[in-house]
């Protein structure tokens, strides 16, 4: 298996999880671009996703942090007193279920979960720290290098939905003049190749621009 098909396999301890929390969620089909909050009605709730791709955005600042596939869970760090108040939009199709904090906290209680929800955290916050955040002071190009690269990596699906420009814009916060000069001198000088925005092959990116 490849470090890329590893990374999207996502936490190894979701579908455990899922399986004791899914017979007490509420399960609804989702159609793609729907906003799912952390918190409903004044109850902070979590999410499974049984089916389908996410995306997780801050709030603050409305930046994509990264995108999930199936099966993968969101809310449980609410299960604490530090409300994260991020938010999901589904990429694709996706099934989902809900249940409140106070549920999923009932059931892990009574089967003795504490010590895989533990483990599924620390590999969730272990991810965020290694190949989400940033790493030192980086450029432009380096941004949007790294952000093709994701991109590549996402499904198909997902790919050919969303623009390069768009989908870098959103998880940098670059200016879209910048974005597209950068873009548009890669796909000239033959590094990446785009038809109608959307990135269809990297031939190979200069590690300097």
């Amino acid at each position: 298996m490849s470090s890329t098909e590893k990374m999207h396999r996502g936490s190894p301890y979701a579908r455990e999880l899922i399986s004791f929390l899914q017979p007490y969620c509420t399960t609804r089909n989702v159609a793609p671009g729907e906003q799912l909050d952390l918190q409903v009605n004044g109850q902070s709730v979590c999410y499974l996703i049984l089916e389908g791709t996410v995306a997780i955005y801050r709030r603050s600042d409305n930046m994509m942090l990264t995108t999930a596939r199936s099966p993968a869970l969101f809310g449980l760090a609410n299960l604490t007193d530090i409300y994260f108040n991020d938010y999901l939009k589904t990429v694709t199709p996706c099934l989902t279920g809900m249940l409140t904090t106070a549920q999923v906290e009932a059931v892990i209680k009574e089967n003795g979960l504490w010590g895989l929800l533990s483990k599924h955290l620390m590999f969730v916050y272990n991810r965020l720290y290694n190949n989400v955040m940033p790493q030192g002071a980086p450029t432009a190009y380096e941004m949007i290098r790294q952000q093709l690269i994701k991109l590549m990596d996402e499904d198909e699906s997902y790919r050919n939905a969303i623009t390069a420009e768009r989908y870098i814009r959103e998880k940098t916060q670059l200016s879209r003049s910048g974005v597209m000069r950068i873009l548009a001198d890669l796909k000239t000088g033959g590094f990446i190749e785009i038809e109608e925005g959307r990135l269809v092959k990297i031939n190979k990116l200069p590690a300097r621009y």
